[in-house]
């Protein structure tokens, strides 16, 4: 679709410069889709393996849609017992994509850092929004040409959570974190200086693209409802009937 379009080149024109980004599209608009695309389309440029660290209930998600969209490049979940690990990562050099989990990152990072990948993306990047967790600092150890976050909520809270993401996007953009706190956060949050938002939004405009459902409406296919009428189990029936008796007797 025409906005995966715009998205996909506006990743390309960042990489391209040796910037990052966060794309931060309502949730169901293809984040996942786009990046893909992307990594696809640097393959033949860089022979480099990227890591993508997710949520771990969305690993074989980001496995599935990488063979249903680009078969051509191969996936690599890292998951299961540490010893399993450990051996899956020496095999990392073979593969396209590297898949893992904040969890695990979180063990596994010492077994990362003599690696170099071509980009590390970050999804669901609202999980390294405290710059002090464990999660933050070990993302923030993975060495690779190219660093992208992929979020439909970059601030939940407060300030910090977007410069925390800055931090692992282009390490010193937004200055130290002491400094953005005294020229940016503060003001901000007391509500003093408009100065302040507007030069922030200077700032961070080229590297956040987000587009809201509503933005794209004509775009979407039509919503497609399926029914399917199933028969219950024996076990499933008897809980069913357990409640029903109960709330019956609750409503007499």
């Amino acid at each position: 679709r025409n906005y995966q379009i715009t998205g996909f080149k506006w990743l390309k024109t960042l990489s391209s410069y040796g910037l990052g980004g966060i794309l931060a599209d309502d949730m169901g608009l293809g984040k996942t889709f786009q990046t893909i695309a992307f990594l696809l389309s640097e393959k033949k440029d860089i022979s480099l393996p990227s890591i993508v660290i997710c949520p771990t209930s969305i690993m074989y998600n980001w496995e599935s849609e990488v063979e249903k969209f680009a078969p051509g490049l191969k996936a690599l979940v890292v998951s299961g017992p540490k010893d399993y690990r450990g051996e899956l990562i020496k095999k990392a050099k073979n593969a396209d994509i590297i898949i893992t989990s904040y969890p695990l990152i979180r063990r596994d990072i010492n077994s990362y850092k003599d690696m170099e990948f071509a980009y590390c993306i970050l999804d669901e990047a609202q999980h390294i929004k405290n710059p002090s967790s464990v999660n933050a600092r070990s993302v923030k150890d993975i060495r690779a040409r190219g660093y992208f976050a992929l979020t439909g909520t970059p601030i939940e809270n407060n300030l910090t959570e977007l410069w925390s993401i800055f931090d692992f996007l282009m390490p010193g953009y937004l200055l130290s974190h002491k400094k953005f706190s005294e020229r940016f956060e503060r003001p901000i949050a007391l509500g003093q200086d408009k100065e302040a938002i507007k030069e922030l939004r200077r700032h961070i405009k080229p590297f956040i693209l987000r587009r809201l459902k509503g933005d794209v409406l004509k775009e979407l296919p039509p919503k497609i409802e399926s029914k399917r009428t199933l028969d219950m189990t024996t076990e499933q029936k008897k809980v069913y009937l357990a409640y029903h008796q109960q709330i019956k007797s609750q409503v007499e």
